[in-house]
């Protein structure tokens, strides 16, 4: 019997054409994340790292460049190809999996850095911040739902409430957070660490964050 229409199955399969089609047509740009680069003394020198929804691996490459063991993770089985090409073409080995994070269990850690760029799915913040180990980080990107004041997409689903992510990582050390309009599009973007030994509930959102101006 074929799965139903709207079932997770034929979504999953819609997202994975979808992103296929985009990543064909050139989609997705490799530009390193510059807003990271005053950040460099938070993060770890190396390690393993988790690139989630990795698309067509511009983390990925950068976090290679920074001497990471990455393993990029995406719904795109095209993104991915197009993430350990423009590695091969640098002399890195970026490791993939294709895989639907909505039904399929995240990698087992312990990571050294975990990245998220742009990929909201509520029930993964827990899972990513025990995939960390101790003094490992996660950083994050995600637009928020200020976004809908100027664009119509992507839609509130994708969107990011108000603090949402500094919520998500109470049990982490916040070390920069920041949430405003970056040209036309409103991003929250965090860097936060798995303490050395675990911290009693909401230690995390005692931390200072650090803003950009």
């Amino acid at each position: 019997m074929a799965p139903a229409s709207g079932s997770p199955s034929v979504v999953a399969d819609a997202d994975r054409e979808r992103w296929d089609a985009r990543y064909r047509a050139g989609g997705g740009g490799m530009d390193a994340p510059a807003w990271l680069t005053p950040l460099a003394d938070e993060l770890p020198s190396g390690g393993r790292a988790l690139d989630v929804a990795a698309g067509a691996g511009r983390l990925s490459l950068w976090l290679a460049r920074r001497g990471f063991d990455v393993l990029a993770v995406d719904i795109s089985p095209v993104g991915l190809a197009l993430a350990r090409g423009a590695a091969a073409s640098e002399g890195f080995d970026v490791q993939t999996r294709a895989m639907d994070l909505e039904r399929e269990p995240l990698p087992f850690g312990p990571f050294e850095l975990i990245a998220c760029f742009h990929y909201r799915q509520r029930s993964l913040w827990p899972l990513l911040a025990a995939r960390l180990a101790p003094g490992g980080v996660f950083v994050a990107e995600l637009a928020t739902v200020k976004n809908l004041e100027r664009h119509a997409h992507p839609s509130r689903r994708w969107l990011a409430e108000p603090n949402e992510l500094l919520r998500a990582c109470r049990e982490l050390e916040i070390a920069y957070y920041r949430e405003g309009w970056v040209g036309d599009r409103h991003l929250a973007r965090l860097v936060a660490t798995r303490p050395l030994r675990q911290p009693g509930p909401g230690a995390g959102l005692k931390a200072c964050p650090r803003g950009a101006p």
